[in-house]
C-alpha cells in the first residue's frame, strides 16, 4: 500500500535506528516499526538496507553541496575570516538537521573493508565545489579532511558525551572548540593566502 509520506517517514526512522544500532545491527523490522508502516511498504520504497543507506547518504551530500556554495567564491582569507561566524549559523544548523547521519557516517568511513567511506564523499565535494584550480589537490583534501572535517564531525558526535564525562557546561565547550579549530583549520587557510603550503613530509620526519 502507498502512503504519500511513507518514504520520508522511512528514512527518517532509518536514521534514528542507524544511529543508534549501527547499520550492521539495525533491521528492517526496526525501522518498520519506529516508521510505523509494514515492513512491505520499505520494500516498496527501497531495495534494500543498503538502498535506504545509499538514499541518506545521498541526500547529506546533496544539501552539503548548496551549503558550501556560501563559500564558493571566497578567497582562503575570507574563509578564515568568516569561518567561526559560519559555523556558528550555517553550517550548525545544518548539522543539528543531520547529526544522525554523520554519525552513521562517521561510523561506516570506519570500517576496514569499505572502499568508498562515505566521509571521503565529504572531503571531495569541498574541492569539488570551487570551480577553480587551487594548487595542489591532493594537499587540498589532505588539509579540508584531516583538519577540517574529522576534527568537525568529531565534535557533533561526541559533544554531548564529552560535556557529560568531563562535566562542561555546553556553551563552554563549544567556546573552546570553536577557537582551536579557528586555530587549526583556520590557520591553514591564512597561510595558503600567504602562499605558504603544507611543509613535505621529509620536514616533519
Amino acid at each position: 500500500m502507498y502512503t504519500p509520506d511513507a518514504k520520508n517517514r522511512i528514512l527518517v526512522a532509518a536514521k534514528k535506528v542507524f544511529a543508534e544500532k549501527t547499520f550492521d545491527g539495525a533491521r528492517i523490522n526496526d525501522i518498520a516499526n519506529l516508521a510505523k508502516v509494514p515492513k512491505s511498504l520499505i520494500y516498496y520504497h527501497f531495495k534494500s538496507k543498503d538502498d535506504i543507506l545509499k538514499t541518506l547518504i545521498k541526500e547529506f551530500l546533496n544539501g552539503y553541496r548548496q551549503l558550501l556554495g556560501i563559500a564558493k567564491e571566497d578567497t582562503h582569507k575570507e574563509k578564515a575570516g568568516r569561518m567561526t561566524g559560519r559555523l556558528q549559523t550555517h553550517y550548525y544548523d545544518f548539522a543539528m538537521q543531520n547529526i544522525e547521519v554523520v554519525r552513521i557516517m562517521f561510523v561506516e568511513s570506519l570500517k576496514k573493508d569499505n572502499g568508498t567511506p562515505p566521509l571521503f564523499m565529504v572531503a571531495e565535494e569541498i574541492i569539488r565545489a570551487e570551480n577553480k584550480a587551487d594548487g595542489d589537490v591532493n594537499e587540498r583534501q589532505v588539509a579540508e579532511f584531516f583538519s577540517g572535517v574529522i576534527p568537525l564531525y568529531s565534535y557533533l558526535c561526541f559533544y554531548d558525551q564529552w560535556c557529560g564525562y568531563f562535566h562542561i557546561d555546553r556553551k563552554a565547550f563549544d567556546a573552546l572548540f570553536l577557537q582551536h579549530f579557528a586555530q587549526t583549520h583556520g590557520e591553514y587557510h591564512k597561510n595558503k593566502e600567504d602562499g605558504v603550503s603544507c611543509r613535505k613530509s621529509s620536514e616533519l620526519t
